[in-house]
This record gives structure tokens, C-alpha cells and sequence, in this order.
């Protein structure tokens, strides 16, 4: 901790350097060394307790910054500036920041990239690690910019941070004069020579948090000007303003902007080890690794949330949908409500629901028009032009919408000049499907059907009733569409992953053969019942699927309603049994009843089933 000696030594050197500069002018000083150390003392006791933890609402206890921080990298220039999309930027250790940057720094990332909790870690490390650069820094001096959003009476006093500085200090004027003596401007003077000689002479890192979450305008503009200031003076003493990436476009001599990369694979394992030890942290990684959601893993708000479930109970949420719902929400709403701050936007003032359903309009309209990942800003100008009527928002609010959405959700990041993507692949999907599955009904055009894949196994578990879902999309849609290998089996393998929970039909079994008798005729000359070469590649994408599907259903109508025709062996030691349609069906008593109860779409004349699947499930459910 900051030694009291340090303390002493700074009441001395703020008092007399004050004492000396005032008495040349008409003032007088009414602070004495008594209120500068009380004022020093409130001020360093609060930056402590505020460094000291990290806390947020799934957690079920705080965690101490210095035990969870992972030292995090920077990119040296934001990606935003990128002329191409795949140039590479230099990355650089934060830890390492002090020794390689001689300038002040601006800090920018995107929401819940680490920004805060970085500058929580400096000021643990500045009170109480003696090696983290003891001839650079004092102490820390901590300005948080949320706390700024009020109005400001004006006055005599000085610019926003000059005075909150003056005072946290502990200075105080005696203003009682002649005013035919003194002036304003006067006063503001002194006040704000007193606030950069003393931060000069003290050696402190001044770290300004948050410049996104100011919410006027006017603040903005006022404390740009200060900082550009403090960044012009200041040598002994350095400045850190961090904000969210999208909120700061600013150019400030000897100000040097960098951006927090995502964390890469080393410094997951590392977070996730810290949070819950070796043992739950291999486990816990192994199932998001598993996940379709493990590309939000590089986020550390994201992480720190899944890792304070898995601790509460011991896993992750068993759907992914459950998951997508979560991070969503967390990043629409639920961080920026957590630490009380409010954002002064026509977006903003959404409804959740409602930034949902614009998102997922977004995300299908940029999907299906752009086909790739990456989108320019006339992509999205386009897009929303095409929905804002819907919305209530002005045609020409476009690029302050999407300014919005990119600092407030981080959903999706300016990935270089005029160029965006979603932060997560896994969120583009989940929105669009979202979007997808309350159409009035499913789409149906070739072209737009080969770009879901992901999308559209998404849809049939978010659906109100999968199993229906999942007949319309195959027995109306797939079936009449030649669909490439490619495209059956992403779908096939992100509906595994998304775990759905098929209701009890007696139309998803024959639906399911449908979509393996697609597959097989895509692979293999059907029509020649002797071959050489017959392929079953997808061996174990199909049995995981007919598991899932016949947890709750039955494959015994197919041996109600076909009969084995002929059957051919595969290279991948499989046996394809080719299913005729019966012409007469006997259904037994029991049999009937289950039938009565369902209505049958129409059949087709020939199913493909592999012979496993036929002896690995029951006749009934």
C-alpha cells in the first residue's frame, strides 16, 4: 500500500507549492495541510476499494481484480483504420505499455473487452507492487466520466476535470474579493495552472475512465479540450483515457491510441483457470469448446458471465439458445444497467425487445444481401434504409444508429475503414434465425436457403414446437431443393449442437429419412443397384441426429408403411436399406391408436434408412 511516508511527503509538497503560487496573486488559501491530506486520503482510499474487486450480478461472491486479471494485448493502431481487411496490426503487451510508449495513451475496446478492469489492475499495482514502474508513478489519480452526467453549474468555476482535480486535492480558494480587483477568467486561471503544475510535480498516472459513458455533448466537447491540454503540459506525470472503440475519434497530440485485442486460446485457458481452478476450468473449457457459442469466449465480459454460471451450478446452460438469450442481453442492456449507466440515443431508448427485433432485422437483411461475413457501411446504410420506417427513426440517423449499436452492444465492430462484421458469428446466426423463424412462413428461394445452413438449424430449436418446425422445413423445402453435401451437413452438425427438444410427431421420424435419403441420392447413383463405391460419410452426424429425434418419437411407422426393398453396402461400413411405400398397411390395435392421434403428411414413394437406425430404436415411444 502507499506508503504513509509517500502521503506525508505529497500534503507537503501539494501545500507549498500552492501556499507560494497563490500569494503571488490576489487570493488567499484556505486549505491547509489537515484538509489536503484528508482530501488525499478520501480520494486514495477510494480508488483502492474501487480497484480492489470485480463484481457483477451473476456472481455469487466478488473475486479480487489482482487474482482474476489476465494481462491482455493491444493492437498498436485500432482496427478501425485498416484500408484492408486483412492487414495485419502489431500487437503489443498491455503490461509492457509504459517502457514501449512515451506518449499518453488512449485505451479503446470494445464493450466488456477489459478496459476498466485493466486500470483497476495499474492502481492495485502502483499501491501495492513495489516492481510496477516505482520512478514513473506516485500514486494513481482515478476520474470516473459517468460521474459526470448532470449539468454543471457554471460559475467560478474552472473546465470539468480542472475542478473536480482542484478539489480532490483539497484546495480551496478564498473567492471573497474585490470583484472589481479579480475576474472569472482570472479565478479559472489559477485554478487550472495550480491543477497542471501540482499533477506535474507529483508523478501520478492519471487514469480517465469511460470517456463512452458521458452522456451530454457539451461535457464532451469541454473535457476533450481539457485532456488535450493535460496530454500538451504533462511529462512526469501520465495520462490514460480509455472509452469504447466507436465513441472516440478524436486526434490528440502526444496522445497514442490503442485498441484491446480479443484474448487468444492461451489467455481463455489461463481466465478460466484463475476464476475456477485447474480442475473446473478444464471441464469448463471442454464444453465450450463444444459449444456453437465459443467464439464469444474471446470477449472477457462474455467469459467472466459463463464462468460465474459454471461456478453458481456447476455448468454451462445445457441449450446454446439459452446462452445466445444471455449474451445478448447482457450486451444490450443488462452490463450498461449493472453500473447505472444510461445512454443518450434515439437507439438507446429502445425498448430490449425492440433493439432485439431491429438487430435481427439487421442481421438477416446483411446476411442475405452480402452473403459473407465482412459489410461496408454502405451495406448497412442500404439495409437501413429498408427498415427504419418500421422503427420509428429517421432516414438520416443512419450512421448515428449504427455508431450506437456498435459502442452500446458491440454486436458488431468497425473491422477497418469502412468495414464491419459481427463481433460474433454465433450472434449474426442466432439473430437471424430469430428473424427467420417469425416469418409467417419459412423461405423458400434456393438461394436463400443455401446461405442458412447454421441459421436455419437454429430456427428449428428456437421454434415453439421443433418437431413441426423441422417437417416443414424438410418435407416442403428441402426435399424439393437440390442441396449440396456441403450445406446438409453444417445443417445436420449445428442441429446436434444445438441440442433441440423434439416433440413427440409421427411425421419427424419419416422427415428425418427424408433428409437421409437427400443426402445419400446426393452422394451416391441410386438408380443402380450394384456399385463399387457407395458412400455414408456423415456415419456420425446422422446417428446423433436419429438419437435426438427418437428420444421421444418412434421409427416403428416406417416398418409400418414401407418395406425393404433392396440394400447396398458403403465404404464406410454402413448398410443402406432403400424403403419402398406398401401399397396395403396393417396397423395393429395399439399401433392405430398412436396413429389416430397425429395426422400423416403425405409419404414418399422411396426412404433411404440405414439399417442401424432401424435396430437401435423402438417401435413405440
Amino acid at each position: 500500500m502507499l506508503k504513509e511516508l509517500l502521503i506525508k511527503e505529497t500534503v507537503k509538497l501539494i501545500f507549498a507549492f500552492a501556499t507560494k503560487k497563490v500569494e503571488k496573486t490576489n487570493f488567499k488559501l484556505e486549505s491547509t495541510s489537515k484538509t489536503i491530506e484528508d482530501a488525499l486520503n478520501v480520494h486514495i482510499r477510494s480508488v483502492k476499494n474501487w480497484s480492489n474487486e470485480i463484481t457483477f450480478k451473476d456472481l455469487k461472491s466478488s473475486k479480487q481484480t489482482s487474482k482474476i486479471f489476465i494481462p491482455l494485448d493491444l493492437f498498436v493502431y485500432p482496427k478501425r483504420i485498416r484500408m484492408d481487411f486483412d492487414e495485419k496490426i502489431r500487437i503489443i503487451p498491455l503490461l509492457e505499455i509504459f517502457n514501449k510508449e512515451k506518449n499518453h495513451l488512449a485505451i479503446l475496446g470494445q464493450p466488456g473487452a477489459g478496459k476498466t478492469t485493466s486500470m483497476k489492475f495499474f492502481c492495485q499495482s502502483i499501491f501495492f507492487d513495489e516492481k510496477f514502474y516505482p520512478e514513473q508513478f506516485n500514486f494513481p489519480i482515478l476520474i470516473k466520466l459517468r460521474d459526470f452526467n448532470r449539468p454543471i453549474k457554471s460559475g467560478n468555476n474552472a473546465g470539468i476535470l480542472y475542478e473536480h482535480l482542484f478539489n480532490l486535492l483539497g484546495l480551496k480558494l478564498n473567492e471573497s474579493i474585490d470583484e472589481s480587483k479579480i475576474s472569472k477568467e482570472q479565478i479559472i486561471r489559477i485554478k487550472e495552472t495550480l491543477v497542471l503544475e501540482l499533477l506535474e510535480k507529483l508523478k501520478v498516472l492519471l487514469i480517465i475512465d469511460g470517456f463512452d459513458e458521458l452522456v451530454f455533448k457539451s461535457h464532451r466537447e469541454v473535457i476533450l479540450e481539457e485532456i488535450t491540454q493535460f496530454a500538451n503540459y504533462l511529462e512526469s506525470s501520465k495520462l490514460i483515457l480509455t472509452s469504447r472503440t466507436a465513441d472516440y475519434n478524436s486526434v490528440h497530440e502526444n496522445i497514442s491510441v490503442y485498441e484491446i485485442c480479443p484474448l487468444n486460446d492461451k489467455q481463455i485457458s489461463s481466465f478460466a483457470e484463475k476464476w475456477l481452478g485447474m480442475e473446473k476450468s478444464s471441464r469448463f473449457l471442454k464444453e465450450i469448446s463444444d459449444s456453437p457459442y465459443n467464439d464469444t469466449s474471446i470477449r472477457p465480459l462474455t467469459i467472466a458471465h459463463l464462468c460465474a454460471i459454471y461456478e453458481r451450478i456447476g455448468k454451462i446452460p445445457e441449450k446454446p439458445k439459452t446462452v445466445y438469450k444471455k449474451i445478448i442481453n447482457l450486451l444490450l442492456e443488462e452490463w450498461d444497467e449493472q453500473r447505472g449507466i444510461k445512454r443518450n440515443s434515439k437507439y438507446a431508448q429502445f425498448e430490449i425487445d425492440r433493439k432485439f427485433e431491429f438487430l435481427s432485422n439487421l442481421a438477416f437483411l446483411l446476411t442475405t444481401r452480402n452473403g459473407k461475413a465482412i459489410f461496408s457501411r454502405q451495406d448497412l446504410t442500404n439495409v437501413y434504409n429498408d427498415i427504419y420506417i418500421d422503427f420509428d427513426l429517421q432516414k438520416d440517423q443512419a450512421k448515428e444508429v449504427v455508431n450506437d449499436i456498435e459502442s452500446h452492444t458491440g454486436l458488431f465492430v468497425q473491422a477497418g475503414y469502412d468495414l464491419f462484421e459481427f463481433a460474433h458469428k454465433s450472434l449474426q446466426e442466432y439473430l437471424c434465425a430469430e428473424y427467420i423463424v417469425k416469418l409467417p412462413n419459412i423461405p423458400k428461394e434456393k438461394r436463400l436457403i443455401e446461405r442458412f445452413p447454421n441459421e436455419l438449424a437454429i430456427s428449428v430449436t428456437i421454434s415453439s414446437n421443433p418437431s413441426m418446425y423441422f417437417v416443414e422445413l424438410i418435407d416442403n423445402i428441402f426435399s424439393k431443393i437440390n442441396l449440396e453435401f456441403d450445406f446438409i451437413q453444417k445443417f445436420i452438425n449445428r442441429l446436434i449442437l444445438e441440442k433441440p427438444d423434439f416433440n413427440q410427431n409421427l411425421n419427424v421420424g419419416i422427415s428425418a429419412l427424408r433428409l437421409y435419403s437427400v443426402y445419400i441420392n446426393k452422394n451416391n447413383d441410386i438408380g443402380v443397384q450394384l456399385k463399387l463405391f457407395n458412400s455414408d460419410s456423415l456415419v456420425n452426424e446422422f446417428e446423433n441426429l436419429i438419437d435426438i429425434i427418437f428420444k421421444r418419437n418412434s421409427i416403428g411407422i416406417i416398418n409400418t408403411y414401407y418395406k425393404e426393398e433392396y440394400s447396398f453396402e458403403t465404404m464406410d461400413q454402413t448398410k443402406v436399406l432403400i424403403m419402398k411405400k406398401r401399397q396395403k398397411v396393417s396397423i395393429q390395435n395399439e399401433e392405430l391408436n398412436f396413429i389416430r392421434s397425429q395426422k400423416i403428411n403425405d409419404m414418399p414413394e422411396l426412404l433411404h434408412c440405414r439399417e442401424s437406425f432401424i435396430k437401435q430404436h423402438t417401435l413405440f415411444p
